[in-house]
Order: C-alpha cells, then sequence, then structure tokens
C-alpha cells in the first residue's frame, strides 16, 4: 500500500469523481487503503443523510474494495498526541479524527490523499495528494 485515503477522497469517489477514478486505475486500489476512522466518518454522513440504506451499501461495496486499517497501535496514538500538543502550541486546531488518520499515514508511511490540503499541511513530515482536482 502507498497511498491513505482520507473520507473527503472517499466521497468524491463515490459519487464519481473521473479525476480520482482514473488515478485509481493508474496506480490499482491495491496501493489504496483507508482507516476504522474514515469508515466511521462516512457511515455517519450515511445515517444523516436522506438515503441511509443506499449510501451505506456504497459504504460496504467501497469496504471491500480497499484495505481498511483497523488496529489504532502505540506510534498512532503518539503521532495524534505530538501533533496535537505542537499544533496547539502554535494555536492551530485540526480535528482529532484527521489528526488520527495522519498518525496512521506518518505510522505507515503512506501518502495521504485528501482534498482538505488546508489541515493535513499543518503536519510536517506528512507527504500530501489531491486526486480530486
Amino acid at each position: 500500500m502507498k497511498y491513505l485515503w482520507d473520507t473527503d477522497t472517499c466521497i468524491y469517489y463515490l459519487n464519481g469523481n473521473g479525476n480520482i477514478r482514473r488515478k485509481v486505475k493508474a496506480v490499482g486500489s491495491r496501493e489504496i487503503c483507508t482507516t476504522v476512522i474514515t469508515v466511521a466518518e462516512l457511515k455517519f454522513g450515511a445515517y444523516h443523510s436522506a438515503k441511509v440504506g443506499a449510501n451505506l451499501e456504497r459504504i460496504a461495496k467501497l469496504q471491500k474494495k480497499l484495505t481498511i486499517l483497523y488496529k489504532i497501535s502505540d506510534p498512532i496514538t503518539t503521532a495524534f498526541a505530538e501533533n496535537k500538543s505542537l499544533l496547539k502550541k502554535k494555536g492551530i486546531t485540526i480535528g482529532d479524527f484527521d489528526l488520527l488518520i495522519a498518525g496512521f499515514a506518518l505510522h505507515y508511511k503512506l501518502v495521504i490523499v485528501t482534498n482538505n490540503i488546508s489541515h493535513f499541511k499543518q503536519i510536517s513530515s506528512l507527504e500530501i495528494e489531491n486526486w480530486s482536482i
């Protein structure tokens, strides 16, 4: 695996974004993963939508296509805590879920794929790509 999809990238993919779909074909779905945190955010969106069942089905299909990283290990929690502390000292606030997702990317040395560049660029040594544009 080389790429870790953030929640917004999953949503763009599910909504048929052509740029993301072309990139998936180019790199192969085996090179792409996401986290249990992203799955939770996607499911929240589904339950909060008008089409709960249909959206849950779409998420289930995506889960079968991508590798899902489930275990929040000690190195991931350490990366979360270190980055949250560093950013807080600078007066920068990033959501805890984004910081945990970044912790996965840092621990597994993955490129995070997101449209949310403004949050993730605050975390040093994190590689970021935007496939949606």
